[in-house]
């Protein structure tokens, strides 16, 4: 279905429109989602900020012109920015410093490998405690870059420092990491050591 087929869809019925953009795009939304709630957000949270992506887009579908873009990348803009917004509404709620330990706010097993998501899960947590152990301003740079995917200008006015300090600091925490993370927890010639360890 193209994205004018789309509209004209949801123009003439609005549930089959709303749920034509499930079927095609549910896979999408929830990968997105997932990936940025995944160290903090239970299955229930991520389901929540999912439904709520497609029902921002379904109500403000007429605002959608494809001219100006593909639907999917409407979607994914949208999606990565509510994604966001959640994780930050996470964090707050759940004070993640304190509760990233809490078995509440890891996602359950993959059915499918089991073994595989609980050494995920364990390596989450432990680069969580590494990143911490950094100190300040370092955690709050790395987090903030990784999990807020803030520019280093952003990091700099929210913790009161220049633009090229933060870029020096996170150039040498990420090299502590790598390290740590090569000596530890074995992942020397396995890629990036952030994506390896999924933050």
């Amino acid at each position: 279905m193209t994205d004018s087929e789309w509209l004209a869809l949801v123009n003439e019925s609005p549930q089959e429109g709303y749920r034509a953009l499930i079927d095609q795009y549910g896979n999408l939304v929830y990968a997105i989602v997932l990936n940025k709630l995944k160290c903090i957000a239970s299955r229930e949270d991520i389901e929540d900020c999912v439904s709520d992506i497609f029902v921002e887009v379904f109500q403000n579908s007429q605002s959608f012109n494809p001219e100006n873009g593909s639907l999917k990348g409407y979607l994914s803009t949208i999606a990565k920015h509510s994604a966001i917004d959640a994780y930050r509404r996470l964090t707050k709620r759940y004070n993640s410093t304190a509760s990233i330990d809490d078995e509440d706010f890891i996602m359950p097993p993959a059915e499918d490998n089991p073994e595989k998501e609980t050494e995920n899960k364990l390596i989450r947590r432990r680069m969580w405690d590494i990143i911490r152990n950094l100190g300040e301003p370092d955690s709050s740079i790395i987090i903030r870059q990784y999990f807020y995917e803030q520019t280093a200008r952003e990091i700099a006015k929210a913790l009161s420092m220049t633009a090229s300090a933060v870029q020096k600091r996170s150039v040498r925490a990420r090299q502590k990491l790598k390290e740590i993370f090569e000596n530890e927890l074995n992942f020397r010639g396995k890629g990036d050591y952030c994506e390896r360890a999924q933050i």
